[in-house]
């Protein structure tokens, strides 16, 4: 078939095999690209989510590292500082929870360390003053988080709320 075929046709078939070839090529690219983008905009939604909590987590332990300074707040708020740098550092542990759900949730983080981080937020959630701050504060949250913590980490899961904190 091909010694039936003169110079232009050749010509002609080989420039029609390699524009498949580069359109091929072209579309894993742009597919490659894509995947590329939506993983960077999914790793900058994780970073700005981890930088909102660390500055969060930076301001409150702030003021527990200088009592004088939280003792003068707390009584210009009306809260004891105790119970107020209880609640702090137990919504610490649930953000430290957020963050990874929220790397899970878009794939910055492999979901086969998935199981071993549940195990380990199960746990956390099981001590009461963590359990008692999740139930005052979780419509903070957004509600796939909600979810996620009420139907995966706390099922099957009993918590004294009044036990030892």
């Amino acid at each position: 078939m091909l010694d039936s075929l003169n110079l232009t046709e050749v010509s002609a078939l080989l420039t029609m095999i390699f524009t498949c070839i580069i359109t091929i090529a072209n579309m894993l690219m742009w597919l490659s690209t894509r995947r590329t983008i939506a993983l960077q905009t999914a790793s900058n939604y994780s970073l700005n989510y981890q930088s909102l909590i660390q500055g969060h987590r930076d301001l409150l332990f702030g003021l527990m590292n200088q009592p004088e300074v939280l003792q003068v707040f707390a009584k210009a708020n009306k809260f004891d500082s105790e119970q107020w740098s209880l609640q702090s550092i137990s919504t610490f542990f649930i953000n430290h929870a957020w963050i990874h759900y929220v790397n899970f949730a878009h794939g910055t983080l492999d979901r086969a360390h998935l199981e071993s981080f549940k195990k380990d937020a199960q746990d956390m959630f099981t001590w009461p003053s963590v359990y008692t701050r999740w139930q005052q504060a979780k419509t903070f949250y957004p509600e796939n988080f909600r979810n996620f913590v009420e139907n995966e980490l706390l099922i099957n899961i009993s918590v004294d709320p009044d036990g030892p904190s």
